[in-house]
């Protein structure tokens, strides 16, 4: 037989170590070799004392196996099999049969006992082995000149003896009791004063408890028990006579009166007790118990109601109790009307006032009558007057025995409550009218007379709040109080939107107003929609020509809206999008005393302006204007549309600059040079900008005298400039400084052109054909370029913006940090082609599911992989070579890379709105730790993600503090919470 097979009631553990491991679901030496300490200290009733036991016996057997014994010899496979034997001698009966039968057997009968050893026990009176066999060493110690060797001899050979006439002591046994040998068993009497079993039978007693009165004693033993503070059943269960005796006028007889009523009891319990004790966990609750468990449960839910796993989980009854044998159980407190089952859950049925009312014996027949004509609404006084009685006199009598008819049924019932104290959290929490609560809520005019009747005080909070008021009403009273409180509106696209005006001219904008309307045209399309959705015409809703101009003020002032020329509007989420990718491209910083048209905006950055779907000039100067504070970007302002600017600006003094570094030209030239430098529009510059400098036009063209430069300034300005590419302004400043005093007039696009420069609206260049030439030469003579300088300087030039974006399209240059860029040339040295970066754009593409939101750093979370990654750049380098792939759409959010498999216009938005709709619901932390760690984003504070979906379908509860896919989802999660 292999070790690991023997089963561990042969090892020599204590009963208790073998019920605990039993309970388990361990019977064999495999099985417990492979418990550890900790495992061990979760199994029910296991003590240190236990553990440790166990722990020495695994430890034994572990040296076993290591040491290359994996077989019992024939020998031990014999003795393996003395379990019963063992049990057996560890009872009373056991142990006094075998001593009477070694009362024939001599000393002489001990095999090599050594002389001195035999001489002692003989000297002393010890003849035969029934005196010496369960003596132990200790015991033996006390015989005179008893020695250590000689008391472990005796022990040792006398226990060898013993099992060697094993088979013959069970035999005689059972020939004599007519029993077999292996069925010995321990009765309870022996378990009581067994150590190892005690802890057992108090958990089976405490189970199964009793108040002391169950023992029906007398009155005296009964009230010395009480007087000393006994009250159940098994704080007395060990107690002696002795420790009776102790308890004060406690008398002899009546002590021995409460030992014989708890013999009594064992004695009705034996046969499951001492089967539980044995391992038999079904036998610990009856029928009856299993239900005073399950009403128990209500003393403290009140009106809740459980399910069935609810109900597992609170009882935590014993395995061996089956879920079969529960909802027996159950079914039985259902047909006896003490339970009621509704929507898969069980409720406490609770007796009604007015029924216990009429029951109860306990008051009069007229307090009777003065109880139910209040329940029937009459007041104090009516009842006063009726019964010539003061109002006061009344209210005693009501208050008394209405508490009296309470204290007759909590006593039968064991109840504390009413059926009509369901409302009493509802009634003294939130204010609402009476009539309203008998209309929506369920409540009757009887329930209500009740909870006045029993001076609850009405409440006062917002019966909004109890929708999210989880924890004290049921899911069934929030639906009607969500059906009382939409009464009043109507459900658009999953929302409950107030039937009020303002707020369904935004469900329209937002719905129907994606796309450019006038305010006539919205006016149409808001009258129309109500009578889409069958809303009958009602001057408070619909919009008349009495309130048009009202209406239209109100619209102007929304913030969800872009504005065009001619009052024109549509709906622009701009809470729902992340505008750092903007702000950076723009580069605002940059700018400094100078005034623009947006225009010049829409031109410089058409690609990110396209991406953000801002469609003209007037939508841009009516964003920044919402998104970037004043002040702000070196004194940043908005104008009337569409102009913005930053600090101080003298327009008419700049255009005479531009004249200066130009003339003679056209009136149409300097319009197109003045829309190139500040974007204004060249039929607005001809119209309202070039009355200053009238004085210099002359039969069709702008002309102004432009001095010369003595070749000696000329020379040494040409040495001070080793740039290829200056503003006309910076080499006016250098020339101050070179030559104090030199007129900046000098500094002219005449005097430039002979100095080599070509010479274009703010700017002079040399060396290159172009100014694209130039810039594309700047971004790219490095293999690392870092360009944060670079775009502060060049934010003017819209030939640097565009250029920027042509080289980052074509992967010419890559931006790996930001404003860091690495040259294509850098990467192809290290091995990596224009192929390479092609398939991992391809296997991105087949890895990713079709309209899923994704990131560099969720890839990797998800198991992709490429030879790309063994570069070792970080998450932003490999997010930026997918911007080039046009399968995907993209967008900055939350200082991160969020791409999109598909092509759509994705904002923070739509991207919290996917995350929310597929968990279904997600607690706002969870979304945050979610975004951050799977996504990589970098959220400042977890209240940001609920902002970006306000005023969307998603619903959050505050109280939860949870985001829910929609208001419907909501309410159906907290529907199926009080189901499972």
């Amino acid at each position: 037989m292999s070790i690991k097979d023997i089963q561990i009631t042969v090892i020599g553990l204590s009963n208790r170590s073998q019920n605990v491991l039993h309970r388990a679901g361990i019977f064999s030496v495999g099985e417990m070799m492979e418990c550890t300490e900790e495992s061990l200290k979760k199994l029910r009733n296991a003590g240190q004392k236990t553990i440790d036991e166990i722990l020495g016996k695994i430890e034994e057997y572990k040296t076993l196996e290591a040491s290359g014994v994996l077989e019992l010899s024939e020998q031990e496979e014999i003795n393996s099999e003395k379990v019963d034997f063992d049990a057996w001698l560890q009872c009373s009966a056991g142990r006094d049969y075998v001593s009477d039968w070694m009362q024939d057997r001599k000393i002489d009968e001990l095999e090599f006992l050594p002389t001195k050893a035999y001489n002692l026990l003989r000297l002393n009176g010890y003849d035969n082995l029934g005196q010496i066999v369960f003596l132990e060493e200790e015991k033996l110690m006390e015989i005179p000149r008893m020695d250590g060797e000689s008391a472990s001899e005796i022990v040792k050979l006398s226990k060898r003896f013993l099992y060697d006439n094993r088979e013959n002591i069970l035999s005689t046994y059972a020939e004599e009791h007519g029993d077999d040998s292996d069925n010995v068993s321990i009765t309870l009497l022996d378990m009581l004063h067994m150590e190892e079993y005690h802890d057992l039978i108090l958990e089976y007693v405490q189970t199964n408890d009793r108040e002391l009165s169950y023992l029906n004693l007398s009155n005296r033993p009964g009230n010395r028990l009480k007087a000393s503070g006994y009250k159940l059943l098994s704080e007395i269960l060990f107690m002696s006579k002795a420790d009776f005796m102790l308890i004060p006028s406690m008398g002899s007889g009546s002590a021995d009166e409460i030992l014989e009523a708890i013999r009594n009891y064992l004695k009705e319990q034996e046969e499951r007790l001492v089967a539980f004790c044995n391992g038999d966990d079904s036998v610990l609750l009856d029928d009856s118990a299993i239900r005073d468990l399950i009403l128990k449960q209500y003393l403290e839910i009140g009106f809740d109601g459980l399910s069935l796993a609810e109900m597992k989980d609170r009882l935590q009854l014993p395995d061996a109790v089956s879920e079969e044998r529960l909802k027996k159980n159950i079914g039985q407190l259902l047909a006896d009307n003490e339970l009621e089952y509704v929507d898969f859950r069980c409720y406490r049925v609770y007796g009604k006032f007015a029924d216990c009312l009429e029951e109860c014996d306990n008051i009069a027949d007229r307090s009777r009558e003065f109880i139910r004509k209040r329940l029937q609404g009459k007041t104090l006084e009516e009842i006063a007057q009726e019964y010539e009685l003061t109002r006061e006199r009344v209210r005693q009598v009501v208050k008394k025995d209405s508490q009296k008819v309470y204290n007759w049924y909590r006593l039968k019932t064991g109840n504390a409550w009413f059926d009509e104290d369901y409302y009493r959290y509802f009634y003294e929490t939130y204010a609402f009218e009476k009539k309203d609560a008998i209309q929506w809520f369920g409540m009757t005019t009887e329930i209500c007379n009740y909870l006045d009747m029993m001076d609850v005080k009405r409440g006062e909070m917002d019966l909004q709040s109890a929708l999210e008021d989880t924890s004290c009403l049921d899911a069934g009273l929030r639906l009607k109080i969500k059906n009382y409180l939409n009464r009043n509106k109507i459900y658009v696209d999953g929302m409950w939107v107030n039937k009020t005006r303002a707020d369904l001219e935004n469900v329209v904008i937002q719905k129907l107003c994606t796309d450019i309307v006038s305010f006539e045209e919205f006016t149409q399309i808001y009258n129309r929609f109500l009578q889409d959705e069958d809303i009958p015409y009602d001057e408070n809703l619909y919009i008349t020509d009495e309130v048009y101009r009202t209406r239209e003020s109100r619209i102007s002032e929304s913030g969800c809206l872009l504005w065009s020329m001619h009052k024109q509007f549509r709906y622009y989420d701009i809470e729902g999008r992340d505008f750092a990718e903007l702000l950076d491209e723009l580069n605002l910083e940059a700018y400094e005393n100078i005034e623009l048209s947006t225009l010049k905006l829409m031109e410089n950055h058409p690609a990110i302006l396209e991406k953000y779907d801002i469609r003209n000039h007037y939508e841009l100067h009516n964003l920044l204007r919402r998104i970037v504070p004043e002040g702000s970007f070196h004194g940043f302002y908005c104008k009337k549309m569409p102009i913005i600017g930053f600090g101080s600006f003298d327009r008419d003094e700049a255009i005479l600059d531009i004249l200066l570094e130009h003339a003679p030209i056209c009136a149409d030239e300097l319009c197109d040079l003045i829309h190139e430098e500040f974007g204004y529009d060249q039929d607005v510059v001809r119209a309202n900008y070039l009355q200053p400098i009238f004085e210099y036009y002359h039969q069709g063209f702008y002309s102004i005298d432009q001095k010369p430069m003595s070749s000696e300034n000329k020379t040494l300005l040409l040495q001070a400039l080793s740039e290829d590419l200056y503003y006309i302004d910076e080499i006016r400043r250098i020339y101050q400084r070179i030559l104090p005093g030199a007129d900046p007039e000098e500094i002219n696009p005449y005097n430039l052109k002979l100095m080599g420069f070509t010479v274009s609206a703010r700017n002079a260049f040399r060396n290159y054909p172009t100014l694209d030439a130039y810039f594309e030469n700047l971004l790219t003579q490095e293999d690392i370029t870092d360009i944060s300088s670079i775009r502060k300087r060049f934010a003017y030039s819209q030939s640097f913006s565009q250029k920027l974006t042509e080289l980052k399209k074509r992967l010419t240059i890559i931006e790996f940090e930001p404003n860091q860029f690495i040259h294509f040339r850098k990467l192809e040295q290290a091995g990596i082609n224009r192929g390479m970066i092609e398939d991992f754009c391809d296997a991105v593409f087949d890895f990713v599911e079709n309209n899923s939101y994704f990131s560099a750093q969720t890839l990797k979370q998800d198991g992709f992989y490429t030879e790309l990654y063994d570069l070792g750049f970080s998450d932003f380098f490999y997010g930026n070579l997918l911007l080039s792939d046009e399968r995907f759409s993209s967008g900055r959010m939350f200082g991160n890379i969020i791409l999109y498999k598909g092509q759509q216009r994705i904002t923070v938005k739509s991207f919290e709105t996917d995350l929310i709709e597929r968990h279904g619901s997600i607690d706002v932390y969870d979304l945050a730790s979610e975004m951050e760690n799977y996504y990589g984003c970098s959220i400042p504070e977890p209240r940001d993600v609920v902002y970006k979906v306000s005023e969307t379908k998603i619903y959050y509860d505050s109280y939860l503090d949870r985001l829910y896919s929609s208001k419907d989802a909501f309410d159906r999660e907290l529907e199926e919470m009080e189901v499972i």
